[in-house]
C-alpha cells in the first residue's frame, strides 16, 4: 500500500505552498474572464455607436426640411407684399417740391387739352381769272387760316366775292370775310358737314378790291 504522507500545516513554508496550490485555479479563472471582457469591450462600443447613428438618422428623416424652407419663403414673400406706411413727416413735402408738382400738373393739363385747330376753308375761283385763287390761298395762310382745298366754282359768272358758312359758325365766316375785305352782307350760311370745312371763299369779278390784290 502506498504510504500517505501527512502534511504538517504548522510549518509556515508548507502552509504557503498548500495555499498557493489551492488558489491557482481561481486566479486562472479571473484571468480568463478579464481577457474575455477586453475582447468584448470594443464590440460593445461599436454596437453602441451603430445604435446612436441609427437613431440620429431616423430623427433627421422625420424632419421635413422642405416644409420648413417653404414656410420661410412664404413669410418672406408676405413681408415683401405688406405695404409700407409713409410717415407723416415724409408726406409733408417742401415748398420746392410743391412748386414742382404744380408745374407738372400744369404741364399735364396742357398736354391733355386738345390743340385748337385752325379754321379749315376752301378757296374757289368764281370769275375765271387765272391765278387769283392761288394768291388768295397764300394770303389766308399768312393770316393763320388753314386752306385745305383750292379749285374752280361751278360757274364763272359770280359778280361779287362771297364767304359761305359751312359749319354753323358764322363768326369764323365773318372773320374770314373781314380779313379779305369782303363786306358782312356777302357772308351766307349754307351748312354742309359732308365737306368738313368751316367756310368756303368764292372769288367774284370784284377780286381786285380784295385785300390780297390791293398793292
Amino acid at each position: 500500500m502506498a504510504r500517505r504522507i501527512r502534511r504538517d500545516l504548522s510549518n509556515k513554508r508548507i502552509r504557503k505552498i498548500v495555499k498557493g496550490s489551492t488558489s491557482q485555479p481561481a486566479g486562472k479563472f479571473f484571468k480568463s474572464t478579464s481577457s474575455l471582457f477586453n475582447i468584448l469591450k470594443p464590440i460593445f462600443f461599436f454596437f453602441l455607436f451603430v445604435m446612436l447613428v441609427f437613431v440620429l438618422y431616423q430623427f433627421i428623416q422625420s424632419i421635413d426640411f422642405q416644409q420648413i424652407i417653404s414656410s420661410k419663403d412664404t413669410k418672406k414673400s408676405q413681408n415683401e407684399e405688406m405695404p409700407t406706411t409713409i410717415p407723416s413727416e415724409v408726406k409733408n413735402s417742401s415748398p420746392e417740391e410743391k412748386e414742382i408738382s404744380k408745374e407738372s400738373e400744369v404741364t399735364t393739363e396742357s398736354i391733355t387739352q386738345p390743340i385748337q385747330q385752325k379754321p379749315q376753308i376752301e378757296v374757289l375761283n368764281g370769275c375765271g381769272v387765272a391765278g387769283i385763287a392761288k394768291n388768295t390761298v397764300i394770303y389766308l395762310r399768312k393770316v393763320d387760316f388753314d386752306v385745305v382745298y383750292m379749285g374752280n366754282y361751278q360757274n364763272f359768272n359770280l359778280a361779287k366775292s362771297i364767304v359761305i358758312d359751312r359749319a354753323g359758325n358764322r363768326e369764323i365766316a365773318l372773320k374770314i370775310a373781314e380779313s379779305l375785305g369782303i363786306s358782312a352782307d356777302q357772308v351766307k350760311t349754307e351748312i354742309d358737314k359732308s365737306k368738313q370745312l368751316a367756310a368756303s371763299v368764292i372769288l367774284g369779278n370784284d377780286y381786285k378790291s380784295l385785300t390780297p390784290f390791293i398793292n
